[in-house]
């Protein structure tokens, strides 16, 4: 762990190699605490003193080394962390959502019994509704990617699919969505496509820090049906494209790094793919026409 230095979290993040530098570093993990201005790294190097030459070169020294003399397989690690997800997730829900139901309850309580309130009283009321809202979206991040059901699958409409997503959000007022009316029939679980499609556009949302546009198209082939978001926000470093659906990977400081990893399980669930490009920044999803059994 060290200080961040003279450069900035982009920065570094664009520094990430996948293979070792000229000191045989390589780094697999950044994990960073701003408002500290520490960074932890998660390197593998043949010894400290090479450690101690990588971060020479970006004008920092490191505060603290923890040598690990077993060095694990990327399936190992990750099978690791969701054991702890799956430990952790029921305790998470019960401890966290009960208190929030409580607040909520207690919102609408005060918003009923004092309707004439002002405008400006009105907006601390919204305020305290989206916290909740952002809350309640990471605690579905964990339990939906923790847990497992049965998928019921049906002849559904993308389009009603879709506006059934954008109907449950709080879209900011200075972001844009337009979307295709195409009539677009799919076999698929309507549950599991509706949380993959809210999952994209909050992401494109945070993405954009709640300004800008999102067109949302769908199309179709022979064998598939293509939906893709489209958001105007800043184009993901390349270099960690490959990363954004690994478990609990993720660049934002209140995010759980879940969100786009249960977006793959489903659309894998579906026998599908999903893929992210840059310029503009688009995920688009592929989900095959036949009925998955």
């Amino acid at each position: 762990m060290h200080k961040l230095g003279d450069y900035t979290k982009e920065q570094l993040i664009m520094g990430l190699e996948d293979k070792a530098d000229e000191f045989g570093v390589t780094v697999h993990q950044m994990m960073f605490n701003e408002k500290e201005d520490i960074l932890h790294c998660i390197c593998s190097a043949s010894d400290i003193e090479s450690v101690e030459k990588h971060h020479m070169k970006f004008n920092t020294k490191c505060d603290k080394i923890f040598p690990i003399d077993e060095i694990k397989t990327d399936k190992i690690t990750k099978d690791e962390k969701l054991k702890v997800i799956g430990e952790l997730s029921s305790r998470f829900a019960h401890d966290i959502r009960n208190p929030l139901t409580v607040i909520q309850s207690s919102v609408d309580i005060l918003k009923s019994k004092y309707p004439d309130i002002s405008k400006k009283e009105n907006v601390k009321f919204d305020m305290i509704k989206s916290a909740i809202d952002r809350i309640e979206h990471q605690i579905d991040d964990v339990l939906g990617f923790v847990a497992s059901r049965k998928l019921n699958f049906n002849l559904n409409n993308i389009t009603e699919i879709l506006d059934s997503s954008l109907t449950g959000m709080a879209i900011p007022k200075k972001i844009s969505v337009n979307k295709s009316q195409n009539n677009v029939p799919l076999y698929c679980d309507f549950e599991s496509i509706r949380v993959l499609f809210v999952n994209i556009i909050l992401n494109a949302i945070q993405a954009m820090n709640n300004f800008g546009k999102i067109d949302i198209k769908i199309t179709r082939d022979a064998d598939n049906v293509l939906i893709s978001f489209e958001n105007s926000g800043p184009s993901i470093p390349e270099k960690i494209i490959p990363k954004i659906f690994d478990p609990l990977f993720t660049t934002k400081q209140t995010g759980t790094g879940l969100g786009l990893v249960s977006c793959k399980q489903i659309v894998d669930a579906h026998g599908g793919k999903i893929e992210v490009t840059n310029n503009p920044t688009t995920f688009t999803v592929i989900l095959p026409q036949k009925h998955i059994s």
